[in-house]
C-alpha cells in the first residue's frame, strides 16, 4: 500500500525545468526534471554519467533552473532509481530534498501552486 505523500506533485512536461548538480567529483548539468514537489523531484540522468548514483547518495549544488525559480543552491538525497542498467542510457532519480531554505520553499511553493491552477491538478499516488 503506497503511502500518501506530504506535498502534492506536479508532472513537469513544459520542458523549461532542468537541474544542475554536483555528486562528489562530477558536475551534471541539463538534467531534465520530470516530476517535482516541496519534498522532492524525479530527475533523468544520462547512465554514463551515473556510476556510483545510488540510493543513499547525496546530491550538492542542485540548482532548479527555470525563469521562476531563484538559482538556490540545494542538497538532495536520492531515494531510489529507475533503470540505468546494461542496454540502457537513462536513468531516473527520485531525490529527497534535504532541508529548502525558506527563500527556495516560498518559490517554489508558489511555482507549483501557479503550475497546477494552469496545468493539471496533483499527482497524489
Amino acid at each position: 500500500m503506497d503511502t500518501p505523500r506530504r506535498f502534492p506533485r506536479i508532472s513537469v512536461v513544459d520542458g523549461r525545468l532542468t537541474a544542475s548538480l554536483r555528486t562528489q567529483e562530477k558536475h551534471l548539468a541539463g538534467l531534465r526534471v520530470s516530476s517535482l514537489s516541496l519534498g522532492g523531484l524525479f530527475l533523468f540522468i544520462d547512465t554514463s554519467h551515473t556510476p556510483g548514483v545510488v540510493a543513499g547518495r547525496r546530491f550538492e549544488e542542485l540548482i532548479l533552473h527555470h525563469p521562476d525559480l531563484p538559482s538556490t543552491h540545494l542538497a538532495a538525497t536520492v531515494m531510489r532509481t529507475l533503470g540505468g542498467g546494461p542496454g540502457m542510457d537513462i536513468m531516473g532519480c527520485g531525490a529527497r530534498f534535504d532541508p529548502l531554505p525558506e527563500d527556495m520553499t516560498q518559490a517554489l511553493g508558489a511555482y507549483i501552486e501557479s503550475y497546477l491552477k494552469e496545468n493539471e491538478e496533483p499527482y497524489i499516488p
